[in-house]
C-alpha cells in the first residue's frame, strides 16, 4: 500500500468538515485583523502628522522611490528576517529565533499543503507524503526547542534587557500549546486510522512523522476503535477551536505576536535617507521639533507599535550601560503608552520623557543598528531636543555656551586662543583664497584646527598629502563650523545658517573633492548638505590615505612592533559603513599586529563624544563617563596603541586612558599619526 493521507479524515459535521470548521473561523479572523489594522492606522494617522511615505506612486519619481523601497525591503527580508543577521549579533537569541521562525515556516507550509491537497488528495501520496510528514515534524521540534530556549532566556538567564510582562509568557504558552495539541491530534489520527484498518497498522510510512508516530504509541490500548475515533474527532475540533481562539486573542488584544505582521511593515516603511542624515526641520513652520505626540509623523507612531521590547537597543546603548537616565527601549515604550493612553496633546518632555534622558544620547546609532524591526530612535530624540532648544529655550548651560561660540566665533572650541591656520605654521600649506583652484580641499574642522591634541593629527595628515604630492589647499579663516554639533543638540536654525554659509564659500572655489579628518564633518557633507541642494565628493582621510597607499604614492616601510587596536568612530562606522579602510591602513604597515576589542565594527562602543556629548556628558548627574568605559575595553586588549580616525574620539579616549592611569603603557594616536611615522622614515623625513 502506497503512503497516503486523507485530509480531514472522518471529520464530518453537517457536511464537509473543512468548510464548516475552518473557513468561517478564518474569515472571522481576517475580519478581526482588518478591523484592528484599520483602527491602529487611523490612530497613527489622526494623531500624527503626514509623512512623506506612499504606497501608490503618483509620478515617475514616486515610482523610482517605491522601487528602491521594494528592493531594500527584499534585501532586508533576506538578510535580517530570513537569515536573522541582526538577531545573530546575540548568538543565543539568534539561534532561538531561527528555530522558532524556521519551525513555524515549516508548519505553516504544512498547513498550506493540507489546504491544497484537500482539493487534490491524490498528490498527498508516496514520497510526497513521507517528506511532508518528516518536515512537518521537524518544524514542530524546532518550534518547541525554540520556545524552551526562550523560556530559559527569559525566566532563568533573565538578562536586563528583558522585562517579562504577561504578553511574553502568554506568547510562549500559546505557541507551545498550538504546536503540542497539533501533534497530539496527529498522533491520535495515526492511532485511530491504524485501529480502523489493519493494513495501515502494518505500514511503516507514518514513522516518517517521527514525533507524531511516537505520540500515537501513547494511544495504544486506550479503548475500542470507535473510542479512538471519537477521541481523535474531539481533539480535531479542540485543536481547530483553540488555535482559532489563540489567533483571535492575539489579533484583538494587539498582542506582542502581532509583530509577525507589524515588523515587516515597519521595515518596508523605514526611512530611505542615508543612515547618517537627520530629517530636516522646517524653519518656516509654526512649531519646531516635537513637544507632544501630535508633532510626530504617523510613521514615528508606527515605530512605537512595531517595537517588540526585545531590549537589543538597550543592550547596546552606551548611555544606558554607563548608568545614564536613558534607555532607548523605555523611551519608545513610554511614548507608546502615551499614545494609547489618549493624551495626544499633552507635554511629552518632562512628563513622559525626562530632559536628562534626552541630553544623554550620543546619537551613536548603536540602538538602531541593533533593532531587528528598524525603529528610528535618534530622530525622536533630536526632534524633542529641537523643541527644548528652539521653542522652550531649555538647554544645559554648557551646551548653551558651545552654541553661542559657534554662533559668534564660527567654531565649537570655546576658549581657544588659536586661529584657524596656526596648526599649519611652517608647513607651507596653501590657502584657497590664494590659489582659487585645487584638486583636494582639506576641510580641517574645529577640533583638529583649534584644539592642541588634535592639531598633531591634522599636521600628520597634511604632511602625508605633501609627501604624496597631492595638490591641496585649505580655507583657513573662511572655514566655519560644519554645523554638526548644532544640529545634534537641537539647534536646527544654527545648523542651517552655517551650512548655507559654508556652501556659499565652497561654491566660490574650484576643487575636485573634499577630504576631512573629522567623521562628523564627513557625514554632514556627504549626507546632510545635499538636503540643502549642495552635493560634493567627500572622502574621509582614512579612505583617501588608503588610496594613496594602494597607488604607491605613500609607502610605509618602517616596521612597527606595537600591538594596535582600532576604535571605530560611530559616525564613520555605523553611520557610514566605513570599517575596513582604517584597518587596512594599519595592516599595510610592516610588522603591524592588530587585535580587535570585544565591541568593534558594527557593535563598536561609542567614545562618548557624539551628539554633543563631548561637552554635554559632564552636565548629566548620573552614571560613569562613557570614555572611561571604552578605555577599559581598550586596556583589556593589552594593546600598546589604540588607533582612532576622529578628533573627538582621539581626545575622549586620551582622557579616558589618563583617568585609568594607563597613559604610560597605552598611546592614543590618529591613523594619520601612525602612518606618518612609517612613511616619513622611508622618505628620509
Amino acid at each position: 500500500m502506497e503512503a497516503h493521507r486523507e485530509i480531514g479524515w472522518e471529520i464530518a459535521w453537517g457536511g464537509e468538515a473543512i468548510w464548516w470548521g475552518v473557513y468561517p473561523l478564518a474569515i472571522v479572523a481576517f475580519i478581526a485583523l482588518a478591523y484592528i489594522g484599520i483602527k491602529r492606522y487611523f490612530r497613527w494617522r489622526d494623531v500624527g502628522r503626514q509623512a512623506n511615505i506612499f504606497v501608490f506612486p503618483r509620478s515617475l519619481s514616486d515610482a523610482w522611490t517605491l522601487s528602491k523601497r521594494v528592493k531594500g525591503f527584499i534585501s532586508v527580508t533576506l538578510s535580517d528576517i530570513l537569515l536573522e543577521r541582526r538577531f545573530l549579533q546575540n548568538p543565543y537569541a539568534g539561534i532561538m529565533h531561527i528555530f522558532i521562525f524556521l519551525g513555524c515556516f515549516l508548519l505553516i507550509l504544512g498547513a498550506g499543503m493540507d489546504f491544497i491537497f484537500h482539493y487534490d488528495g491524490h498528490l498527498m501520496t508516496g514520497k510526497v507524503y513521507e517528506a511532508f510528514s518528516c518536515t512537518n515534524d521537524i518544524g514542530g521540534v524546532l518550534v518547541l526547542v525554540g520556545v524552551v530556549m526562550a523560556a530559559i532566556e527569559r525566566y532563568i538567564r533573565r538578562p536586563d534587557r528583558l522585562d517579562n510582562r504577561r504578553d511574553d509568557w502568554v506568547s510562549l504558552l500559546l505557541i507551545a500549546a498550538v504546536v503540542i495539541t497539533g501533534f497530539v491530534l496527529a498522533g491520535a489520527r495515526i492511532a485511530a486510522q491504524q485501529a480502523q484498518d489493519p493494513l495501515l497498522a502494518q505500514s511503516s510510512w507514518e514513522k516518517w512523522g517521527f514525533l507524531s508516530y511516537g505520540i500515537s504509541l501513547l494511544f495504544d490500548n486506550i479503548g475500542s476503535p470507535n473510542t479512538l475515533l471519537n477521541v481523535y474527532r474531539g481533539l480535531w475540533w479542540f485543536h481547530i477551536l483553540f488555535t482559532s481562539g489563540a489567533v483571535m486573542y492575539i489579533i484583538l488584544s494587539f498582542h506582542k505576536l502581532t509583530h509577525i505582521l507589524i515588523s515587516p511593515a515597519n521595515v518596508f516603511f523605514r526611512s530611505l535617507r542615508p543612515k547618517g542624515a537627520l530629517l530636516p526641520c522646517d524653519l518656516d513652520a509654526e512649531t519646531f521639533g516635537v513637544s507632544k505626540l501630535s508633532d510626530f509623523t504617523w510613521k514615528d507612531l508606527f515605530d512605537l507599535d512595531a517595537c517588540t521590547r526585545c531590549g537589543r537597543c538597550q543592550d547596546n546603548c552606551p548611555a544606558y550601560l554607563s548608568g545614564k537616565p536613558l534607555s532607548p527601549k523605555n523611551l519608545i515604550q513610554d511614548l507608546k503608552s502615551a499614545l494609547w493612553d489618549g493624551n495626544h496633546d499633552g507635554s511629552l518632555i518632562g512628563e513622559v520623557i525626562g530632559e536628562e534622558a534626552l541630553w544623554s544620547c550620543t546619537t551613536c546609532r548603536a540602538c538602531m543598528e541593533a533593532c531587528p524591526v528598524y525603529v528610528e530612535h535618534i530622530d525622536k530624540v533630536v526632534d524633542m531636543r529641537r523643541s527644548l532648544v528652539l521653542e522652550q529655550g531649555k538647554i544645559p548651560e554648557v551646551a548653551q555656551g558651545i552654541l553661542k561660540s559657534i554662533e559668534t566665533r564660527g567654531h565649537s572650541c570655546r576658549g581657544t586662543t588659536y586661529a584657524r591656520t596656526d596648526w599649519a605654521k611652517d608647513m607651507d600649506v596653501k590657502l584657497m583664497s590664494d590659489v582659487g583652484s585645487t584638486d583636494v580641499l582639506l576641510w580641517v574642522g574645529c577640533q583638529a584646527g583649534l584644539e592642541d591634541r588634535s592639531m598633531s593629527a591634522i599636521r600628520a595628515l597634511a604632511h602625508l598629502l605633501q609627501i604624496s604630492e597631492v595638490n591641496f589647499a585649505i580655507l583657513g579663516e573662511e572655514e566655519k563650523c560644519c554645523g554638526d554639533p548644532a544640529r545634534r543638540m537641537g539647534n536646527e536654525y544654527l545648523f542651517q545658517m552655517f551650512a548655507e554659509q559654508n556652501i556659499d564659500t565652497l561654491l566660490n572655489y574650484d576643487f575636485k573633492k573634499i577630504v576631512t579628518l573629522c567623521p562628523h564633518g564627513f557625514n554632514v557633507f556627504k549626507n546632510e548638505y545635499p538636503q540643502l541642494g549642495a552635493k560634493f565628493e567627500v572622502l574621509h582621510h582614512t579612505q583617501f590615505l588608503l588610496e594613496l597607499v594602494k597607488s604607491g604614492r605613500l609607502k610605509p616601510q618602517k616596521e612597527i612592533s606595537d600591538l594596535i587596536t582600532y576604535h571605530d568612530s560611530c559616525y564613520l562606522g555605523r553611520h557610514n559603513n566605513i570599517y575596513e579602510e582604517p584597518r587596512n591602513i594599519i595592516k599595510s604597515i610592516p610588522g603591524a599586529k592588530m587585535v580587535e576589542m570585544s565591541r568593534s565594527k558594527v557593535k563598536g562602543f561609542c567614545c562618548g563624544g557624539g551628539g554633543g556629548e563631548f561637552w554635554l556628558e559632564e552636565s548629566i548627574s548620573a552614571g560613569v563617563r562613557i570614555n572611561q568605559m571604552r578605555a577599559e575595553q581598550v586596556i583589556e586588549t593589552k594593546a600598546s596603541i589604540v588607533a582612532t580616525a576622529c578628533p573627538f574620539c582621539l581626545q575622549m579616549l586620551e582622557d579616558g586612558v589618563k583617568a585609568k592611569e594607563a597613559e604610560e603603557s597605552l598611546k592614543v594616536l590618529d591613523i594619520a599619526e601612525i602612518l606618518e611615522r612609517c612613511v616619513l622614515d622611508s622618505e628620509g623625513g
